[in-house]
């Protein structure tokens, strides 16, 4: 968008140049050999304002294409650094899942290791009462 503002301002600026100098010219009492050198004079004049205007407006094209890339540069280096961050987070949670789950099984098979002894010492009891 920046560009076709760029382009529009400068077919302006050679429009409005070109216009500005030929009605000048021609309103101007002058004879016609110095109408002629006027003129000539104008198409230099604006030549080498065109020229310059697009040399301005492709220096600060590429001026704006450089910020642009090293601005996508930054974003990408600190999202790939964030998303590095957060991957970490999420494996140290999962880690801490794991060994919390890991944890409770043990205690479930403890727990159920002192039943089945239990069990077995109230079956042996029955047993020998029933004898």
């Amino acid at each position: 968008m920046a560009n076709k503002r760029g382009k529009d301002l400068l077919v302006g600026a050679v429009v409005g140049t070109v216009l500005g100098a030929v009605t000048a010219l021609l309103f101007a009492p002058k004879s016609g050999r110095e109408l002629r050198a006027d003129i000539s004079e104008g198409v230099q004049n604006i030549s080498e304002k065109t020229q310059q205007i697009a040399g301005d407006v492709t220096e600060k094209s590429k001026q704006l294409a450089t910020d642009v890339i090293e601005k996508t540069q930054a974003a990408a280096e600190t999202i790939g650094r964030h998303t590095s961050e957060w991957a970490g987070k999420a494996k140290d949670a999962a880690v801490h899942v794991s060994n919390e789950v890991k944890s409770w099984r043990q205690k479930e098979l403890a727990e159920d290791e002192v039943a089945v002894a239990e069990a077995s010492v109230a079956a042996t009891t029955v047993e020998q009462e029933e004898q």
